[in-house]
């Protein structure tokens, strides 16, 4: 089976622009897939494959929903499904049971591009340059600056040091402290974001609050631990000080 190859063709025309800083990403409208699409791959068609219950929509082992994409030819050809996740706007899946009409529809035109890039490498440019850029905000978003090349300690049994930050946390000592804030949200509801604007304030330049996995996520160092132990020592001392 002979499939199109449309990369290199989009222009900088095609091509917009969202976000600000870091979160800068280029992108191209899904309109101007579809007519891309049209003109250089004629005769090929977008299509969702149906799950065993006749549904657009498929369910995840954790019960999100996702799509499964993929195209048909001229001549009945199909190329190999692409999975693509129904996302709300901040790119987390969202249960099966929640997904609305918008959120479906959203989630298809998003998919045509993918796809388009996955099967066509139509728009592949931008899609690998996102990726590159996810990749280091994932990595880089728990401080202001990129972070220090780590250095290796020789010795296996002491922590990982990295310059200029400390020790980074370990998956249990991370857990402990999670599992501290958790206590302190449940204990003062009325403060529960309080931790986490403060937080971001300070290490994500006012980014990422009310995130999914906030904690998880941006929680790296033992300085940051200090750093919100500290606040919630003095949130604690002065709310007990109230009278109610």
């Amino acid at each position: 089976m002979t499939i199109p190859n449309l990369s290199g063709i989009i222009e900088a025309k095609d091509v917009q622009e969202k976000g600000t800083g870091k979160f800068r990403a280029k992108y191209m409208a899904w309109a101007k897939v579809a007519e891309l699409l049209h003109e250089h791959a004629s005769g090929w068609e977008f299509h969702l494959r149906q799950s065993e219950s006749s549904n657009s929509v498929w369910s995840a082992p954790d019960g999100t929903g996702f799509l499964v994409c993929f195209f048909k030819g001229p001549e009945n050809q199909q190329t190999a499904d692409f999975p693509f996740p129904i996302m709300d706007y901040h790119n987390n899946p969202i249960k099966f049971s929640e997904i609305s009409a918008r959120n479906f529809t959203d989630s298809h035109r998003r998919a045509l591009a993918a796809c388009s890039a996955f099967t066509f490498s139509l728009g592949f440019e931008l899609w690998a340059r996102e990726e590159i850029e996810d990749t280091k905000v994932a990595e880089a978003v728990a401080i202001k600056q990129q972070q220090p090349k780590l250095e290796v300690v020789k010795d296996p049994v002491k922590p990982a040091i990295h310059k200029g930050f400390g020790k980074r946390l370990e998956s249990e000592e991370l857990a402990l402290v999670i599992e501290l804030i958790r206590s302190f949200n449940n204990k003062y509801p009325a403060k529960s974001n309080h931790l986490m604007k403060v937080f971001s304030d300070k290490w994500l330049d006012g980014q990422c609050v009310g995130d999914k996995r906030f904690w998880s996520t941006h929680l790296k160092f033992q300085n940051q631990v200090d750093f919100i132990k500290n606040e919630m020592e003095q949130l604690e001392k002065e709310l007990e000080e109230i009278p109610f």
